[in-house]
Formats: structure tokens, C-alpha cells, sequence
């Protein structure tokens, strides 16, 4: 599998080089009530949005999160697979 130190040091140089090629994309970080709490302050100040805004709000309007920041996991517990004799 690889997550000995030479292949972490592998990973490591490959990012280096990638960011210093301009290619390198960081991770998205998902939505959450930081986000929702920018776009409702840019909604009532009339400011611009920004690209993170825009896919809050379509985040929103997907009915995957709402209005007040708590995601929506269309997931269910394990709950419902147990048996309890």
C-alpha cells in the first residue's frame, strides 16, 4: 500500500513541484455555518459574492444544506440494521 516514509516523502515533492508548476488544486472544504453566515451577512449588506457565496447559495437551493448551517446527510445511522433480541 505505500505509507511508509519514502512514499510520503513522494507525495511531499510531487506537491511541491506541482504548486510550483501552477497546477496544484488544494482540497475543497465542505460547506458548513461559516459559509452560510457569509452569505447571509453579503445578502443584507447588498455586497458582491463570491464564488464560495454562489455555491452556498446553490448548496441551499439543492436543499442540501439550510438556511441555518446544518447539513443535510441524506445518510442514516446503523441503527436500523441492528437487532436487539
Amino acid at each position: 500500500m505505500g505509507h511508509g516514509k519514502k512514499e510520503s516523502i513522494k507525495r511531499q515533492i510531487k506537491k511541491l513541484w506541482s504548486i510550483l508548476n501552477g497546477t496544484y488544486k488544494p482540497r475543497k472544504k465542505p460547506i458548513g455555518k461559516e459559509d452560510v453566515e457569509l452569505l447571509v451577512a453579503a445578502v443584507q449588506q447588498e455586497c458582491y459574492w463570491t464564488e464560495r457565496d454562489v455555491e452556498t447559495f446553490d448548496a441551499i437551493q439543492n436543499k442540501q444544506i439550510d438556511w441555518s448551517g446544518d447539513v443535510r446527510s441524506k445518510r442514516r445511522t446503523r441503527k436500523h440494521i441492528r437487532k436487539r433480541s
